[in-house]
């Protein structure tokens, strides 16, 4: 006598046809093999048989999902304060001291951090200013979506 497989394949079949799912009434195609197991499959069956799964059930399990809300929390630390920022690099810092050192550290190895050093620029904590400044620095150009830029030509002939 064979033993008993754990998988089904080719060899295990006992009889298979069309009837309608008992919980939901839609048509399905009954299938059982020699070992007694009995499934559903979507119907009509076009390659791969599609296990049937009810719409009974398919409410529930979303319910289960969403069962508990979901709460946002805002991170606590810097955000809650106004913290000074580089107006060359961005950074942020916890006190104006801090930030005048940075800005001592880099004036000898970067340009823009000894122009803001040598100009002296009141620090304000993320300012207006301070972002204009940022903006004329920028050296690559960034284009705005939507909209339409034209460059002049220069017709010095």
């Amino acid at each position: 006598m064979r033993s008993i497989y754990n998988a089904h394949g080719k060899h295990c079949y006992l009889r298979s046809f069309k009837t309608s799912c008992p919980s939901c009434g839609v048509d399905v195609l009954y299938w059982e093999c020699t070992h007694g197991c009995k499934v559903f499959f979507q119907y009509p069956p076009y390659g791969k048989l599609i296990r049937h799964k009810c719409k009974k059930f398919k409410g529930k399990s979303k319910l289960s999902k969403n069962k508990y809300p979901i709460i946002v929390k805002s991170p606590k630390g810097l955000l809650e304060k106004a913290s000074p920022s580089c107006p060359a690099c961005g950074k942020l810092f916890k006190t104006e001291v801090n930030l005048r050192e940075h800005l001592k550290q880099l004036k000898k190895s970067e340009a823009l951090h000894r122009l803001y050093y040598e100009q002296e620029i009141k620090i304000e904590d993320n300012s207006r200013i301070s972002k204009r400044l940022n903006d004329k620095f920028n050296i690559h150009y960034k284009p705005v979506f939507g909209k339409i830029t034209l460059k002049k030509k220069n017709n010095d002939f």
